[in-house]
């Protein structure tokens, strides 16, 4: 990884190759340095910045360090703002920094974070291990870690405070559903590509790949995700550690594409109607998959078919169903219409339902 730093240093300046633009009115200079050289001129001031938020901090901090450990990450540019610092030369299309002088940073300050907690940690390690050749690689290379910056040259208070409020309200950040069908490495990941692109009895059309929600197709990747961890491990946890392996791949992908299968096939015809069903919420549908994997663990010889109809076929899905009441889900007296929020909670409850749902029928045949 190059060390842009190091190309960036004269005397007691820090010197950054750049281009000068004009973007809406706003003179900017566009920059690549090293983290190493942020943390030099980095101000965080807080009438312009939040608190930080720590699960962000640590989120980031993972996928900083899946790029330091080979995998393809992108980083949009760190937004900062001058407040009459530095200089830049056209004619050497540089940007020239005092080594004491400050840049406030807009937009970037968890990733900044995050590189500081990533930083700390492996120092610690350092004074345990001073001779571990991949902790001083790890520390090099997060240190030369090249990150672009955009620097506003002629902003006031009130500009920086509402580019601020501009850049953290009117974007949003990536869901998980396009992070699961770029992500590589996962083999959740994989098998929830494939199912969606080569399903034997859905349409690929009847998933949704990029959109956080849906309320037109089946489910998005990222529900479809959380439904085959459920179904096939239990768990439906993001933190929970996956089981899945190279060896039980075929055959979690197998259940998996046979749930979707079974649960379009149990389900009213009309199902996709979100105003009158309730069954393609996306944790209902997680609620059903932990259901079967219950019901799969008490009566391993048992087909899966055996549950769905057992159960699910004979459930009223419609928003009109009282049973519903009694569970976790909200009821709106005003639209007649159930929330399904509260991922845990529900599926407890609704998967619970469903196996006395089962028993029931069974303990009368």
């Amino acid at each position: 990884m190059l060390d842009l730093s190091v190309l960036g240093k004269k005397g007691n300046h820090i010197v950054l190759k750049a281009t000068k633009g004009i973007q809406f009115g706003q003179e900017i200079v566009t920059a690549q340095c090293s983290v190493n050289d942020v943390l030099k001129f980095l101000l965080i001031d807080r009438d312009v910045q939040r608190d930080i938020a720590p699960e962000r901090v640590s989120a980031i901090s993972k996928y900083i360090q899946s790029g330091i450990d080979g995998e393809d990450i992108f980083f949009a540019p760190m937004i900062f703002s001058s407040r009459g610092k530095g200089v830049y030369d056209e004619e050497t299309s540089e940007f020239r920094l005092n080594m004491n002088d400050k840049l406030v940073i807009l937009d970037g300050q968890h990733r900044i974070k995050a590189f500081e907690h990533l930083k700390n940690r492996v120092e610690a390690m350092l004074t345990q291990k001073p001779q571990d050749k991949s902790l001083v690689e790890f520390s090099d290379n997060l240190e030369s870690f090249p990150l672009t910056v955009q620097i506003y040259s002629n902003l006031d208070l009130v500009k920086e405070r509402q580019l601020f409020t501009d850049v953290n309200t009117k974007s949003s950040a990536v869901n998980n559903t396009l992070l699961i069908m770029y992500k590589k490495d996962d083999l959740y990941g994989e098998m929830i590509k494939e199912i969606v692109s080569n399903h034997p009895t859905i349409s690929p059309d009847l998933f949704e790949c990029r959109s956080k929600t849906t309320r037109s197709k089946l489910a998005t990747a990222a529900t479809i995700y959380v439904i085959a961890k459920t179904l096939n491990e239990g768990t439906y946890t993001r933190t929970s550690n996956a089981k899945i392996s190279p060896q039980t791949y075929p055959v979690y992908k197998k259940n998996t594409e046979e749930f979707l299968t079974l649960l379009v096939k149990y389900t009213p015809k009309d199902a996709l109607d979100r105003e009158k069903y309730v069954v393609y919420s996306s944790n209902v549908m997680v609620a059903i998959a932990k259901y079967v994997f219950e019901m799969k663990k008490k009566y391993p010889n048992k087909r899966m078919e055996e549950f769905f109809k057992g159960a699910i076929y004979n459930v009223d899905w419609s928003h009109k169903n009282n049973d519903f009441r009694k569970l976790a889900a909200k009821y709106n007296n005003q639209t007649r219409k159930y929330n399904f929020g509260s991922i845990g909670r529900i599926v407890r409850t609704f998967s619970m339902y469903l196996i006395e749902k089962y028993e029931g029928a069974r303990a009368h045949v």
